[in-house]
C-alpha cells in the first residue's frame, strides 16, 4: 500500500484529493498539510512514497518552487498537481517531479497517475498542449502523425522516464541515433526541450497512464497493418 503525503493549496482540496486517494485500492493519504507544514513533516522522517504538491504553493521566489520539488524528491517521488503553464514542465521535470497534473484532471485520472509514478513512470497532463511561446503555432494531438513510428516508440520511452542510453539499449540502437531521433522530433513539433516533448506525449493522446509500453507497441503496429 502506497503512503502519500497531499502538501499545500486550500484545505477543501487537501480533503477532497485524501478522499479520492483513499478511495483506491492502493494507495492510502499519510498525511494532508499546509505547505509551511511540509519541510518539518519530511524531515521528521514520515514514512511516505508519493508527495503530491500543489502548485499554489506560495514562494518568495520562482526557483523556490523548483527547489521544493527538490527537496521532496529526496525523501519519495514528488507528482505537482495544478500545474497551469506547459513551459514549467522541464523545470519541474529537471528539478525531479515525475508527475505534472492540471488542476481538471478527473479523479481516475488523478489514481491512474500516482500509480503510474508509484511504479517508476513519469506522467505529464496539462490543460492545454504545451507550447514554446506565444508566437508559434499551438501544438494539436494530429502532430504525432508527423511522426514516425519509431519515433513514437522512442517519445513513448522517454515518457516513461528512460534515457537515451537505455533506450538506445533496449531498441538495439546507438546512443547518437537515439539522440538523433529526439532532435528530429523537436524539429518536427516545435519545440526545444525534451520535457516538452514528454507534455506533448501525454497531452495529444499518444500516452496514456497505465498503458503499457509493449501494450502501445502492439496497438501502434496493429494501427499501421
Amino acid at each position: 500500500m502506497n503512503q502519500v503525503i497531499v502538501a499545500g493549496g486550500p484545505s477543501l482540496v487537501r480533503a477532497a484529493l485524501t478522499k479520492v486517494i483513499d478511495s483506491s485500492s492502493s494507495m492510502r493519504v499519510a498525511a494532508a498539510v499546509h505547505s509551511d507544514d511540509l519541510r518539518d513533516l519530511l524531515h521528521g522522517g514520515v514514512d511516505a512514497d508519493l508527495v503530491l504538491l500543489d502548485r499554489s504553493v506560495q514562494t518568495d521566489e520562482p526557483d523556490d518552487f523548483t527547489a521544493l520539488i527538490s527537496e521532496t524528491c529526496a525523501v519519495a517521488r514528488t507528482v505537482v498537481f495544478g500545474a497551469s503553464r506547459a513551459q514549467e514542465v522541464d523545470a519541474q521535470v529537471r528539478a525531479g517531479a515525475t508527475g505534472i497534473l492540471a488542476a481538471d484532471v478527473s479523479a481516475s485520472q488523478l489514481i491512474a497517475a500516482l500509480e503510474t509514478v508509484s511504479r517508476g513512470g513519469l506522467v505529464v497532463a496539462l490543460g492545454t498542449a504545451p507550447a514554446v511561446n506565444t508566437a508559434q503555432a499551438r501544438v494539436t494531438p494530429e502532430l504525432t502523425g508527423d511522426l514516425s513510428l519509431r519515433e513514437r516508440e522512442i517519445l513513448t520511452m522517454l515518457s516513461r522516464g528512460q534515457d537515451s542510453a537505455s533506450i538506445a539499449r533496449d531498441l538495439d540502437l546507438s546512443p547518437l541515433t537515439v539522440k538523433t531521433h529526439i532532435t528530429h522530433m523537436l524539429s518536427k513539433l516545435g519545440l526545444r526541450r525534451r520535457g516538452h516533448l514528454i507534455a506533448f506525449a501525454y497531452e495529444s493522446g499518444l500516452i496514456v497512464p497505465g498503458i503499457t509500453h509493449t501494450s502501445f507497441i502492439a496497438n501502434q503496429l496493429q494501427a499501421a497493418s
